[in-house]
């Protein structure tokens, strides 16, 4: 008989869940809205509820899932299975996501950070394959990072390591969501890009498409803020490759062109930026894999 793994990935903003084969290949996928507002527990419940939902959805039993994957907004701590006070999910102040979920549900639960899932789903099945040693960065409404060293996730004394949004870029910058000015996040994650510009980061692109300049240069400034960013990455972490994922990486190569001149001049090491190849299940696809 076969034994099934389920993988959610948790957001601010929306909940995915996908039902897998033990092979990692996705059954089935979907996605709700997070509503974080209504709270930890409410949320919990949505969480319960997707799980169930997407076993239906691919036609098998909960008593035929071997394990259920979750990754979670950062900070987390993934050896206690604790979600710590992320500044994306409001009032989650240690809260044993991991215990609740698999008493609940009755099955073996592993909590990762969402952006430890991505490097790991890019690691076995995507543009990781090619290195032994890189930096993952996810670039939507946050930013986060996961890195890999000698194939292996590398996590940091609490569990924490790879919060490149977090990195200060600008002592003087605005405040961050975790409240601290001047981080990378807190410049160059969606809801910045929103800010300065006045529109969204989509019709950014549409209109940086069109050919219209000051999307173009607010783009390219993006780029530079994340290529200072990337830069400190560099200099620490000497990785082969840093693999750029999540929403903003849409707004594709004059982003890229303008990160990739920026840590050209600031690393003192070169290294490849590349897009992530997973894309828009990335979340899922990771959590299935840490549960393989």
């Amino acid at each position: 008989m076969k034994k099934f793994i389920i993988g959610v990935d948790l957001g601010g903003t929306k909940i995915s869940t996908a039902a897998a084969l033990p092979s990692g290949r996705i059954l089935a996928v979907d996605t709700i809205p997070t509503l974080a507002h209504l709270g930890v527990n409410k949320v919990i419940d949505r969480i319960a509820s997707s799980v169930i939902y997407i076993c239906k959805k691919a036609d098998i039993k909960l008593s035929e899932v071997r394990c259920i994957g979750i990754g979670a907004p950062g900070p987390v701590d993934a050896v206690k299975g604790t979600v710590l006070n992320p500044p994306n999910l409001k009032g989650w102040k240690k809260v044993y996501l991991r215990d609740i979920l698999s008493k609940r549900l009755k099955k073996k639960v592993v909590l990762e950070n969402d952006a430890n899932c991505a490097a790991i789903a890019e690691l076995k099945f995507g543009a990781g394959k090619k290195f032994s040693d890189f930096v993952y960065s996810t670039i939507s409404t946050g930013i986060g990072g996961g890195i890999v060293i000698g194939g292996k996730l590398y996590r940091g004394n609490t569990g924490s390591a790879g919060e490149i949004g977090h990195s200060v870029i600008d002592i003087n910058g605005p405040k961050c969501s975790c409240g601290l000015p001047g981080h990378l996040e807190g410049m160059a994650a969606g809801p910045a890009i929103a800010k300065r510009s006045g529109i969204s980061p989509e019709q950014l692109n549409a209109l940086a498409k069109k050919g219209n300049k000051k999307a173009l240069k607010e783009i390219r400034f993006t780029g530079k803020l994340i290529g200072i960013g990337f830069s400190n990455v560099v200099n620490i972490l000497n990785p082969e490759a840093i693999i750029v994922g999540g929403g903003i990486s849409n707004l594709g190569k004059p982003l890229f062109d303008s990160i990739k001149k920026t840590v050209k001049v600031r690393a003192l090491a070169p290294v490849k930026i590349v897009p992530a190849k997973l894309k828009k299940n990335v979340g899922v696809i990771g959590a299935v894999a840490i549960c393989l």
